[in-house]
């Protein structure tokens, strides 16, 4: 499942633990997912759903900095910080890039030979507690540097009960039709 490793040694937990992350974003209804196969939204724990996220310009230079390591291969890209505090998770969810997809649209970008791609990106070390999961295939015991592609579509699921808050830089943006990052 791990598809590369970028060097983001600079990146300390200090820098992570002064980001300054607004408001939550409440996850439960997992993007549609739980409409989509039938079923009713879980009863999950008030305040669990919850990823908090920074965007865009709201990111700090460094953010952007590991954003250029991928521009030769990935085309209009974005960049989003994430942080799952312990107790909080994503249920399991299909990204479909409405944020991306609507710049393209507006821009009158042509993709008739791209697809959206998210390279999610681990900010740290695997800790106690922390999992991500994509399309069934758990990943643990990951690096800090390490990613994995996450394609429109790919059911995923990301959980946080441990102790530490879990922190991911995620790269949205267009690669071409059948490329493999």
């Amino acid at each position: 499942m791990i598809k590369g490793n970028v060097d983001i040694s600079h990146i300390t937990y200090e820098m992570l633990d002064e980001l300054l992350f607004d408001s939550p974003t409440h996850v439960e209804y997992a993007n549609g997912l739980w409409e989509e196969i039938g079923v009713c939204i879980p009863s999950y724990p008030n305040n669990s759903a919850i990823v908090y996220q920074l965007f865009g310009d709201a990111c700090p230079p460094w953010g952007h900095h590991i954003k250029s390591l991928f521009d030769e291969k990935i085309l209009y890209s974005t960049v989003t910080i994430n942080l799952l505090k312990p107790g909080n998770f994503i249920p399991p969810h299909k990204d479909m890039f409405y944020r991306l997809m609507s710049f393209a649209k507006d821009n009158n970008i042509d993709l008739h030979d791209k697809e959206p791609v998210r390279i999610n990106i681990f900010l740290q070390d695997h800790k106690l507690g922390h999992f991500f999961e994509v399309e069934n295939e758990v990943c643990m015991n990951y690096k800090k540097g390490d990613y994995t592609i996450i394609r429109r579509g790919a059911l995923h699921s990301v959980v946080n009960i441990g102790n530490e808050n879990r922190y991911t830089l995620q790269v949205s943006g267009f690669v071409d039709k059948g490329i493999f990052l």
